[in-house]
């Protein structure tokens, strides 16, 4: 009786010292390390792990150093090749012409490339234009999404199409257990959604 009365009180006074601190309590209360509530985790802005951070900068890295070699163009595509040590990348420039390269992934830079696409007619570069000037989110902005919604994942491809009459990054992630995902994410409100195909 005595211990119950005891750890009440204790757990009021946690109450009370996380609400006027402006926490939350159930922080307060919780043991250490003990995983947040779906709550916490549906409220809060989502925490990438180091992992995570670390290949969305690659990402951001390699896709800049694409767009660097041509100026004023916009990445639509990203593939890795030779198990993560290579990205091939499309860029479209502002005439609607796509341009691949081949991007060393460890050092983000261009090691093949860039080579225009010659074969293209007017109606795929009013197509690839359309497609760019639609999307609000770039393929960096993807990533982080996927990478936020499958944690521990590894994004292999990111691909910027259209979809049911909208316009979507088309993404393959590796999760954890190695099972490949296709996800996208809405280009234009960042809405992800998983393939219910997918393995």
């Amino acid at each position: 009786m005595t211990k119950t009365i005891i750890g009440g009180a204790l757990a009021g006074a946690a109450l009370l010292t996380a609400t006027a601190c402006g926490g939350d309590a159930r922080q307060m209360t919780e043991p250490f390390g003990a995983p947040p509530t779906p709550y916490i985790a549906a409220t809060e802005t989502p925490k990438y792990g180091a992992q995570a951070d670390s290949q969305k900068k690659k990402l951001e890295e390699v896709g800049q150093a694409a767009m660097k070699a041509v100026p004023g163009s916009t990445l639509v595509s990203m593939e890795t090749e030779e198990n993560g040590g290579l990205w091939e990348v499309q860029v479209v420039d502002d005439k609607g012409v796509e341009h691949q390269m081949d991007v060393e992934s460890d050092k983000a830079k261009v090691v093949s490339g860039p080579r225009a696409e010659d074969d293209e007619n007017a109606g795929d570069k009013a197509r690839y234009l359309d497609r760019v000037k639609a999307a609000k989110i770039d393929y960096a902005q993807a990533a982080a999404k996927i990478l936020a919604a499958v944690p521990g994942g590894r994004i292999t491809e990111i691909n910027l199409d259209s979809h049911r009459d909208k316009i979507v990054w088309e993404v393959d992630v590796v999760p954890p257990n190695g099972s490949k995902q296709d996800m996208t994410v809405d280009a234009t409100d960042g809405t992800v959604t998983k393939d219910s195909h997918s393995d």
